[in-house]
């Protein structure tokens, strides 16, 4: 099985000429138990929004291993909730990490938690864009969610300001979101 993955991530990164999609799960990251239970309204998705923590941003998997234990904690401790808001997470290191993960409703946007998922970069990008790195591992995400049924072919990107009375996920970021095909606003 390791030798498999090695060589789909080597056509990978031979086929798109860059890394492959690398997902931290909450036990790599160090994550507590999630007490989530409500599931997306429908396996296969057709929505994505697209969000930034507000925080501190992450360059390191240490650094991003120790935000996403903060953010969980804010979440679980001070919110309330069950778990990460977000379904997944998106460092300047180049991986995703996971929240609540695929099939999970989130608790990121009123009205689109229990149809969409939530993907969130790591950081405050009010005032600068997410680094290439983060950038390459949310397509990757979304390649990957299209490809294995977790999201439709035909799936309508947005960005949480679109649809919702917020800042986030900062200008820079929907500048770039509107250049991209699925984006709808």
């Amino acid at each position: 099985m390791f030798r498999l993955a090695v060589f789909l991530c080597a056509l990978c990164a031979v086929s798109w000429g860059f890394l492959c999609l690398r997902i931290v799960t909450p036990g790599k990251w160090g994550g507590r138990p999630a007490n989530c239970s409500s599931p997306l309204k429908a396996v296969q998705t057709g929505y994505v929004i697209v969000l930034h923590t507000a925080g501190s941003s992450c360059k390191t998997g240490a650094e991003c291993n120790q935000q996403m234990t903060n953010i969980q904690h804010y979440h679980m401790n001070n919110k309330g909730w069950c778990n990460i808001a977000y379904n997944f997470l998106i460092g300047e290191d180049g991986k995703v990490y996971e929240g609540r993960g695929w099939n999970t409703e989130g608790a990121h946007t009123y009205g689109y938690n229990d149809i969409s998922l939530g993907i969130a970069f790591i950081g405050d990008f009010t005032g600068r864009s997410p680094n290439a790195a983060a950038w390459i591992a949310l397509k990757h995400l979304l390649h990957f969610a299209v490809e294995n049924g977790y999201l439709s072919s035909d799936y309508l990107l947005m960005a949480h300001g679109d649809v919702s009375n917020t800042i986030s996920p900062g200008q820079p970021i929907r500048n770039v979101l509107k250049m991209w095909p699925h984006y709808k606003h």
